[in-house]
């Protein structure tokens, strides 16, 4: 699809960068001709200097050893006007080599400017799923040629304090199974004087919104994706209202803490949980607020998890939502050095570089030969043991997966400003939206 550029002043706030990438793009052409090469790589996650940046460094100087013609220059951007950077570059035609993307819509908006990644992959395509490599396809077409390698599975689950439930007289190596359990574990918990749920939702209500794809993940199960054409909907599902119902009764009983309305999901409410101020939280499975954050500050033994809270009317149980692809880096097709571009994508994708990767940041890798065992944390496998279904989110136009879902989940559950049939009636709306842009 073809971009649609916002106002021009954008570009020329930051026409000095550009002027930078056309020395640069001089720079890399030299290079070529000395049969050398210099990769630029661009990402949201280098800035995190004290996390991920520690990591990238050492998978780049990895990969610059096992490819001495290799020069890796990566260059963190800020997070609040990332896209608008990339869309620069594009309007300018030249940039980076590479550039991270979020898996889904934000990386599909930029296909007819990333190369197809098909015959660079061919050798070991098969240590990744054909689940993530559709997902990385031209607009999520598993008929069409690849254009992201993934880089992580995104996903969200309930992470408990083990300590906290045996405190609270619970089993603490038992998660609940059922609603009936998990709401009974709530009171045992909140009588203990314990918060039962730690929430984070000043801002934007993230603690419910994952929450909601748990839910989903268990209503629809493999049908998750026909959300996105119109066989399945939210309005008219028994189930989905029922889920709505049970947040608000997590609210109403006081199960989910109060002070989450006053609490930024990033980073406060996942920190809460990690300093022991309260015995569940609805986390990620990769990037940040995750199993390894909480295994570290809790112990490695002392977390325990369960995808998401099982309930009646559901059709299906224990089911795992899941991104394919978190993240991933894509090659832009301006590149004057494809080739080397790519050996620098597969070093993060796969062997050591990859296994650093995980091990480091806590990312949860789709490459399927990454050692589990070898990262020291048994929660891991716990987590990949459940049954992955597709995250609705990623079906939705990205306005409405990246702020009016939130913005809804708030009015409905925490000011209370709408009713529950016209949540799941904005929410129904969602998925029009996303089928009429098909």
């Amino acid at each position: 699809m073809k971009i649609r550029m916002k106002v021009m002043c954008v570009l020329l706030l930051l026409l000095p960068s550009m002027m930078i990438w056309s020395a640069g793009t001089k720079e890399s052409a030299a290079a070529k001709a000395d049969g050398k090469a210099e990769i630029t790589i661009w990402d949201f996650k280098y800035g995190d200097v004290e996390g991920v940046q520690p990591a990238m460094k050492k998978i780049d100087d990895l990969i610059m050893s096992q490819n001495p013609g290799i020069t890796i220059k990566h260059v963190g951007q800020p997070n609040d006007n990332y896209y608008q950077l990339v869309r620069a570059a594009v309007q300018a035609g030249q940039g980076p080599d590479i550039v991270m993307f979020h898996g889904g819509v934000q990386a599909y908006e930029f296909d007819d400017y990333t190369i197809a990644m098909d015959s660079y992959i061919a050798d070991w395509r098969s240590e990744i799923s054909e689940f993530s490599w559709a997902y990385c396809s031209e607009n999520g077409d598993a008929k069409k040629p690849v254009h992201m390698v993934p880089l992580t599975t995104q996903g969200f689950g309930i992470y408990y304090n083990k300590a906290l439930f045996k405190q609270a007289g619970l089993d603490p190596e038992k998660a609940p199974s059922d609603l009936d359990e998990f709401l009974a574990a709530c009171e045992n918990l909140k009588k203990a004087g314990i918060v039962p749920i730690v929430a984070g939702l000043q801002g934007d209500p993230f603690s419910i919104d994952f929450l909601f794809r748990c839910f989903v993940a268990n209503i629809y199960g493999e049908d998750v994706k026909d959300l996105g054409t119109g066989k399945q909907n939210f309005a008219g599902n028994a189930a989905f209202k029922r889920s709505a119902e049970i947040v608000k009764e997590l609210f109403s009983k006081g199960y989910m803490d109060p002070a989450g309305t006053s609490t930024p999901y990033f980073m406060d409410a996942a920190n809460n949980f990690a300093a022991g101020k309260g015995a569940m939280f609805i986390g990620l499975l990769s990037d940040v607020c995750h199993w390894k954050v909480f295994c570290d500050a809790l112990g490695i033994d002392g977390v325990g998890y369960f995808p998401t809270i099982n309930f009646p009317q559901a059709k299906y149980k224990d089911q795992q939502v899941g991104q394919p692809a978190g993240i991933g880096y894509s090659v832009m097709t301006w590149s004057k050095n494809p080739e080397a571009a790519m050996k620098v994508v597969e070093g993060y994708a796969r062997g050591e570089g990859n296994a650093l990767w995980m091990g480091m940041t806590g990312a949860l890798s789709p490459n399927k030969n990454v050692d589990i065992k070898n990262l020291g944390y048994p929660l891991v496998a716990k987590i990949l043991e459940k049954p992955f279904v597709l995250d609705f989110n990623t079906l939705l136009l990205n306005e409405d997966a990246n702020g009016n879902f939130d913005r809804y989940c708030a009015q409905a559950f925490v000011t209370n400003e709408i009713s529950i049939d016209k949540f799941i009636a904005v929410s129904q709306g969602m998925l029009d939206n996303a089928q009429k842009a098909r």
